[in-house]
């Protein structure tokens, strides 16, 4: 039987649908997987090796090393979940109706920025947005050094800056909350209704999950496009890399403070509070900074009791 190098396309439980050379194998795993508690099971984006059978099925043997992983801890325990594997990109998706928050956005790139991958935020929805100059300005100021792209998916406007990215076997990976336009996205860029989308919900401006499962599609700049599920719980993996990330500013200031257990709220002389009052630091930002280390706090608590 021939042994083939496989992309995964999506998973099924059990199951996985891989893509080798134009080709769609059925795929399962070699028993040997069950065996060892360290296996590395595959994740949408592995590349695999598999043994090719009839009909066009496979059996994966083997999962190749990967580049990138983008990960994050399960909302119901302590359990890091690979989400997607071997992505150049994370395309930020955050629509401009009532969709658009910065803090949430800040919570992306702390987890692209964990998982070393360039973000690129894409702001959807131009074609029914107000105020489209201010919010674009709003985003730029957390977005750092990321590339900040306005688009429609509705009507095309600004939807030729995928191409820039996704070329030459490159890959990109959307996230985002249901309702920002990510499946939307997907089937502009392939032309077709390969995706099932849906209107938000009318009160409060949320999506409704259309988009159940992780999938691979190529796009004809010849690169790839992963969509995935709304995500309700941003769980990070590392304080460190928080620190690294986009909450650099504050963490470099609290070497700053007059003691080393200051609390940066109210404990005197920290160096943060006086960044906020001299406006160096954006109150809402660092509001951000504290839940997500609050989260932090709660996790590593949890992990003790354990």
């Amino acid at each position: 039987m021939e042994l083939i190098r496989a992309r995964v396309i999506t998973e099924h439980k059990a199951s996985y649908i891989l893509s080798h050379e134009g080709n769609v194998l059925d795929a399962t795993l070699r028993g040997s997987f069950h065996d060892d508690e360290d296996t590395t099971f595959p994740k949408v984006g592995d590349y695999v090796l598999c043994t090719l059978l009839e009909d066009g099925k496979a059996v994966i043997e083997s999962v190749e090393e990967r580049k990138s992983v983008v990960v994050r801890k399960s909302a119901h325990d302590e359990t890091v979940q690979v989400m997607v594997a071997n992505v150049d990109y994370v395309f930020i998706v955050m629509g401009l109706d009532d969709d658009f928050n910065v803090r949430r956005l800040e919570r992306y790139l702390v987890l692209s920025e964990q998982a070393h991958i360039t973000p690129v935020i894409i702001l959807n929805k131009a074609d029914v947005a107000e105020n489209v100059t201010q919010k674009q300005e709003a985003v730029q100021e957390v977005a750092r050094d990321a590339a900040v792209c306005v688009v429609s998916a509705k009507t095309g406007a600004g939807m030729g800056v995928f191409a820039k990215y996704l070329t030459n076997e490159v890959t990109g990976v959307l996230l985002g909350s249901s309702g920002a336009g990510k499946s939307t996205i997907t089937n502009y860029l392939l032309q077709e209704r390969v995706q099932e989308t849906q209107g938000v919900r009318q009160g409060d401006g949320r999506g409704r999950h259309t988009t159940t499962t992780r999938e691979l599609f190529q796009v004809d700049a010849g690169g790839y496009l992963i969509d995935t599920p709304g995500m309700r719980e941003l769980g990070f993996v590392s304080e460190e890399d928080i620190a690294q990330g986009t909450f650099r500013d504050i963490e470099l200031l609290t070497y700053d403070c007059k003691f080393s257990n200051c609390d940066h709220v109210k404990s005197d002389g920290c160096a943060v509070q006086t960044a906020i009052t001299a406006g160096e630091i954006d109150e809402a930002h660092f509001q951000n900074y504290l839940k997500v280390q609050a989260k932090e706090a709660e996790t590593r608590s949890g992990r003790r009791r354990d």
